[in-house]
């Protein structure tokens, strides 16, 4: 009998693991999910800092102009900012993975010519 409640137990106890490792895995969130933010980079002196930004797929790159006039424009026209005069913002949000050369149309051209940056997302 003593054996029997044993294994009666033993049973009980891995079903209740079972059910919290199950339980725990429905609730973590996807590291995508959980990654996306809102990245900036500041436009000045003829360039993007940072140059190269890795965000995750859903994540925001907001652009904060601190001098002069320029523009954001990626190389394969996906967005395009208006001319940002001195204060001005823009962002785009980035809904697929992939590479995104982009430049200042005033001071930079595609390819990573002068004023220019990159926005990889994973």
């Amino acid at each position: 009998m003593k054996k029997a409640v044993n294994i009666i137990l033993a049973g009980a106890i891995v079903v209740m693991m079972m059910a919290a490792i199950v339980t725990a895995r429905v609730k973590k969130p996807s590291a995508a999910r959980a990654a996306a933010a809102t990245v900036t980079v500041k436009v000045s002196s003829f360039q993007f800092t940072p140059k190269v930004v890795t965000v995750a797929v859903g994540s925001t790159v907001e652009w904060v102009n601190s001098g002069g006039r320029h523009t954001v424009e990626a190389d394969d026209g996906s967005f395009k900012s208006d001319t940002l005069a001195d204060g001005a913002k823009f962002s785009h949000t980035f809904a697929k993975a992939g590479k995104y050369p982009y430049h200042c149309s005033f001071h930079g051209d595609k390819g990573g010519k002068d004023m220019a940056g990159t926005v990889i997302v994973k």
